[in-house]
């Protein structure tokens, strides 16, 4: 039998304004402290850190405290992992807190699935200045405790990335985080393979991690530079697609193609610090998981922007959207599913530069465009550059007049349509 009803792993590196506040939501907890193991490990802080961590450690018996030379959040982890000793483990970043009824929630929840599941997550909750600010779209598929099937494709968007989670301790055949330099997608990797034998997730509506925005200067919050990650992610997503085979779940398919989106938007995707071949050949990597990639997977994500959704179609290689041109709109049509419909194009001004914002640019040639003002054909730039980090910028451009933004025709395919 355990010794004690959970471990919480805390990594500590120069938290000395949060961490306090980190361990007194540990030992405020509903399932009584003395049932919960504290792991301190201290990774070479330079702050005064380690005081308050020996402080704690003074005063109770079940915070157990390390010190250790700086390795990283992964090694630490895993120093930590050696030497849990509760039947349930969690983890939480000395930045973060805890509500005070989550251990208990969780882990009579995962009492009670024990046998189906290997994880449990919670609610993450970001908070800045004290105020929640974000809650992740997959609490639109998670709404009520349970047990949740990820074979099924409704629930491919669960996209599980992050460490609000509890685990079984299985002691010596514990998974590892991994410890590969400049990976910066470990918490997500360490999920995917707790996940992957049993694909069931647990769900405890109850808890709550409590994220703290506050502090840029987190260990989790390195900057994800394309020229640090591209090739250490790309390695990560091109494994896991491998190892399935020809068919991969579409579990892992909404994991990877959700790190795609969100990179771009940011511009931490796209490999800019490359050109020539090497820009191809990583250009390449991209395309060939989006070829993994079930279309489905791309149209009905819950938090892709329209620009960016036929982005994504335009590279993927197997996907074949066509634009349909009637008398009165124009949409986009892809496996017999129209994707995309208006009857008017959006003209974007700025400092006497016009952008014609529409979707179906994305699958048009310069031919089929032709741009008047004042039935005047004028010039338009309509170059599809795939290092532009603004997909903006894949739609045709001119100078105009700002007296002229209302005399604006476009033709497309010998049909004519207005800008507004």
């Amino acid at each position: 039998m355990a010794e004690y009803r959970a471990t919480v792993i805390v990594p500590v590196y120069d938290v000395e304004k949060y961490l306090e506040d980190c361990i007194l939501s540990l030992t405020e907890q509903t399932v009584g402290f003395e049932n919960i193991e504290v792991v301190l490990v201290n990774d070479g802080s330079t702050d005064n850190s380690e005081a308050i961590c020996k402080s704690f450690a003074e005063k109770y018996t079940n915070i157990r405290f390390y010190s250790k030379e700086n390795e990283g959040l992964s090694k630490t982890r895993n120093y930590a992992l050696a030497r849990s000793n509760g039947k349930y483990i969690f983890f939480l970043d000395s930045d973060d807190r805890l509500r005070n009824d989550t251990i208990k929630s969780v882990t009579d929840f995962f009492d009670t699935v024990y046998d189906e599941v290997d994880l449990v997550t919670y609610r993450i909750i970001h908070y800045f200045n004290e105020r929640p600010v974000i809650v992740h779209y997959r609490y639109r598929t998670l709404t009520k405790t349970g047990v949740y099937d990820l074979t099924d494709p409704k629930n491919r968007y669960i996209t599980q990335t992050n460490v609000n989670i509890c685990i079984k301790n299985r002691g010596e055949d514990n998974l590892l985080f991994d410890t590969t330099e400049n990976f910066r997608h470990e918490d997500e990797k360490y999920c995917c393979e707790v996940l992957r034998e049993k694909m069931k997730i647990g769900f405890c509506a109850e808890g709550e991690y409590i994220y703290n925005r506050d502090n840029v200067d987190s260990i989790v919050s390195t900057k994800f530079l394309p020229e640090n990650i591209f090739d250490t992610s790309m390695d990560f997503y091109e494994q896991l697609f491998e190892s399935f085979g020809r068919f991969v779940p579409t579990y892992y398919q909404g994991i990877v193609f959700n790190d795609l989106r969100w990179k771009l938007k940011d511009g931490k995707l796209l490999p800019v610090h490359l050109d020539g071949e090497e820009w191809e050949k990583a250009n390449l990597r991209i395309d060939r998981l989006l070829a993994k990639i079930e279309e489905d997977t791309i149209v009905l994500h819950p938090s892709v922007s329209e620009q960016q959704l036929f982005y994504w179609l335009m590279r993927r290689p197997n996907s074949h959207p066509i634009v349909l041109c009637g008398k009165d709109e124009f949409g986009i049509v892809s496996n017999g599913r129209m994707l995309y419909s208006t009857k008017r194009i959006r003209l974007n001004v700025k400092d006497g530069r016009a952008k014609l914002m529409s979707p179906v640019f994305f699958f048009l040639k310069k031919g089929q465009i032709k741009i008047f003002n004042n039935e005047k054909q004028i010039e338009f730039s309509f170059e599809k550059n795939m290092k532009n980090t603004d997909i903006t910028d894949f739609m045709p451009s001119f100078d105009i007049d700002g007296q002229a933004e209302n005399n604006i025709k476009v033709i497309i395919n010998s049909k004519e349509y207005k800008c507004i």
